[in-house]
């Protein structure tokens, strides 16, 4: 891999530290390179250069240096390059600080035994006329899925079958690791939607927390109350649209619990018609109780 820095347009006046921070290196943009060994594979499936590159979670995280003693001193083709002490090959002599036209060639491996597991489309590997005929004979691909209803006069388009994971894994735990990303993504696109619906109704009430804001004691008690009412309308429109889009993707189960809530509001409704119905009647005359036998009778004295 060649290591002289791509030039970037920096802004003028720059600290040195801050312009280095900014000088972000892409192995895959000239004058860099990356080349990666026709016999790459896991198990007896042979992996191409845009699968390791574009599955860096996976393949390339356990890069390690291919030790010194396994890097030739010298090649021919390249008489200028010399072996450094970290088995990289380098026209940089030793003590000297890199400069632009250097050039570097790193070398880095991964244990054999690396276990990925694959959903994926298995394809006979070809030969290509400058890698050559490939060491292993199958290879993965991405394959795309199409859903035919009705005697294949309707399709659905599924997407693409492509997932990688590091380790050994079954169908079912893929599946289950899949499902679990996608509710990750979809609880941050959710908070995050909620966050742009706040602060864009605070935008649009910025023009009265301005006019507030000239105020002295009214100032930070109108921004406070905006702000509560930004929350509330924001809420309700990001839980309006999250309902509109459960019910468009999940229909017989949004009307399954509409059902049971309808159901129940209707009970509720019936029960307080009765109740009120109920307190809305004329009430009767007491009655007097009744005397017992042994009750002892109200004594009435007269005076002559």
């Amino acid at each position: 891999t060649a290591s002289s820095p791509a030039a970037m347009k920096l802004p003028p006046n720059l600290p040195p530290q801050m312009a280095a921070l900014f000088q972000q290196v892409d192995l895959n943009q000239s004058p860099h390179c990356m080349s990666v060994s026709k016999s790459a594979h896991v198990g007896g499936f042979g992996l191409s250069r845009d699968i390791i590159m574009t599955e860096k979670a996976v393949f390339q995280s356990n890069w390690m240096q291919v030790p010194a003693e396994l890097v030739p001193d010298h090649i021919e083709s390249l008489p200028e390059l010399r072996k450094d002490r970290y088995g990289n090959l380098t026209t940089v002599e030793e003590g000297d600080q890199p400069t632009n036209g250097d050039v570097m060639i790193k070398f880095e491996y991964i244990a054999d035994g690396f276990d990925a597991s694959f959903i994926v489309q298995q394809v006979l590997l070809d030969a290509d006329p400058e890698a050559g005929v490939p060491e292993h004979k199958y290879g993965v691909d991405k394959q795309k899925i199409i859903d035919e209803k009705c005697c294949g006069k309707i399709t659905d388009d599924l997407g693409v079958i492509w997932m990688v994971r590091a380790g050994r894994h079954d169908l079912k735990e893929m599946i289950m690791m899949a499902k679990e990303d996608e509710k990750a993504v979809t609880k941050v696109l959710r908070i995050l939607c909620w966050i742009l619906l706040v602060a864009g109704w605070m935008m649009l009430f910025s023009i009265f927390t301005t006019l507030l804001s000239t105020l002295p004691l009214l100032g930070a008690l109108g921004s406070a109350a905006f702000f509560i009412v930004a929350l509330i309308v924001g809420t309700v429109c990001c839980c309006a649209v999250t309902a509109v889009a459960y019910f468009r993707y999940r229909p017989l189960i949004t009307a399954i619990i509409l059902a049971i809530a309808g159901g129940i509001a209707g009970i509720i409704i019936w029960r307080l018609n009765d109740a009120n119905e109920a307190s809305l009647q004329p009430t009767s005359a007491p009655v007097a109780a009744p005397k017992f036998f042994m009750e002892p009778e109200e004594l009435v004295l007269e005076y002559y």
